[in-house]
Formats: C-alpha cells, sequence, structure tokens
C-alpha cells in the first residue's frame, strides 16, 4: 500500500539524514521552543499574537528545509543555517495564509445543526488533502500552486487524508503519551510545556513524508523522480 511506503520511507529518510536535518534546523527548532515558552508569561493580546506570527514565519522555514533535504539531497541547504528569507519563503507562507481562508467556510458548517462539527471536520480533512502538495513544490521551487495540487491529488484523495491528517496523530500518540506518563510519574506538570519539542518531531516526520507524497504523485503524473 502506498500509505505505508510513504510512512515507513519518511522514518528512513529522517534517519538516513538525522545529522543533516539536525544542523540545518538547530536555530529554527530553538526559536520555536523560546517562542512557545514565552507563551507562559501571560502575554497581553497583542503581544501574543505577535508571537504567532513569529512562529508561522519560523515554521515556513522549518518546513522548506525538510522538504529540500528530503527531495534534493543533504546538499541543498547548509548546515547550521541561520534564519533567512526570500522569495520562496514569502509564496510558501502566503500560501499558507491561502489554506487558512480557504478553511474558513469551515466555520459556517459549524453552525450546522447536530452535524455541524462533523461536516465542518471532514471539510477541513478534505481541503488539507487536496491543497497540501503545494508546499513540497514551492519549497524545490517547482512553482506549484493550488490548482496543480488540485490536479494531482484527484485520483489520491484516501492517501492524501491518510498522510495529511492520520500519519501525523499515529505519530504524536506515543510521544504525548511519554509526556504524560512522565509528569503523572515525576509529579512535574510543568514537563507538559514541551509541547513544541512533540510538535517539532511530528513536523519532521509529517513534513518528510508529505515531499515522498509529493515525489510519489508527480512521478505517476509527469513520468519523472
Amino acid at each position: 500500500m502506498e500509505f505505508k511506503k510513504i510512512a515507513a520511507g519518511s522514518f528512513y529518510y529522517v534517519g538516513k539524514y538525522r545529522v543533516v536535518l539536525a544542523k540545518a534546523l538547530a536555530v529554527p527548532f530553538l526559536l520555536l521552543v523560546a517562542l512557545d515558552a514565552v507563551t507562559f508569561l501571560g502575554l497581553d493580546t497583542a503581544t501574543g499574537y505577535l508571537v504567532d506570527f513569529l512562529s508561522l514565519f519560523v515554521n515556513v522555514i522549518f518546513a522548506i528545509i525538510i522538504h529540500r533535504i528530503v527531495l534534493l539531497g543533504p546538499n541543498s541547504v547548509s548546515a547550521w543555517r541561520l534564519i533567512g528569507w526570500s522569495k520562496r519563503e514569502t509564496f510558501f507562507l502566503l500560501h499558507l495564509i491561502g489554506i487558512g481562508i480557504a478553511l474558513l467556510p469551515s466555520i459556517l458548517l459549524g453552525y450546522v445543526p447536530v452535524l455541524g462539527p462533523l461536516l465542518a471536520l471532514i471539510f477541513i480533512c478534505w481541503m488539507l488533502g487536496r491543497l497540501s502538495l503545494v508546499f513540497p513544490g514551492i519549497a524545490i521551487d517547482k512553482g506549484v500552486d493550488f490548482k496543480i495540487s488540485w490536479e494531482l491529488t484527484k485520483n489520491h484523495q484516501l492517501l492524501m487524508f491518510l498522510v495529511v491528517i492520520v500519519l501525523p496523530i499515529l505519530i504524536a500518540i506515543p510521544f504525548i503519551a511519554i509526556i504524560v506518563a512522565l509528569s503523572l510519574m515525576l509529579e512535574v506538570p510543568q514537563i507538559m510545556y514541551v509541547k513544541s519539542f512533540i510538535v517539532a518531531i511530528v513536523l519532521v516526520f509529517e513534513i518528510a513524508a508529505l515531499s515522498m507524497t509529493y515525489q510519489l504523485i508527480t512521478s505517476k503524473q509527469y513520468g519523472n523522480s
């Protein structure tokens, strides 16, 4: 099954490029942890929005680094990469915002009596699956947009749902269980504050899987690897 191949492949590539990934992601990762820690300081609303905005920028860089290493190889990014910004990151960010706008109808669906929340969830999962291939394409400068992602995923909607929605949940479950168990055993509830570590780990594997999905689908569509 393609999903199993992609899931296994994501672990393979993360393991294979673990040293390169660790070096390239070190600065963005530390920034994400720091920004996450700041949120526990009781920020006012304006400062909270600023922190969220900065986190979004760092997450864009984080994702692009992983996509490029998995799809283009370890030499596609510099070691100990410092935070930088270019047209690539801007294009990536704009499409990330675009997905947020595309998901706005889910708010209206949520108000439908009885089935509203379920319909909203289905809509969100479907849209994320259909539009997410835009990101690995942008990361490697292929000029992919929402229209292309929509076409690429037309015959792979179940696969996209499994990769974009199910896989990150499956990866997160054991890490969450470990954190909760440690919190209870050590009686240190503050250990729950390390959620940024869990999110970062899940993101690495999920983005690697999305990269592999992009490679698989474009290879079928266009006959290239």
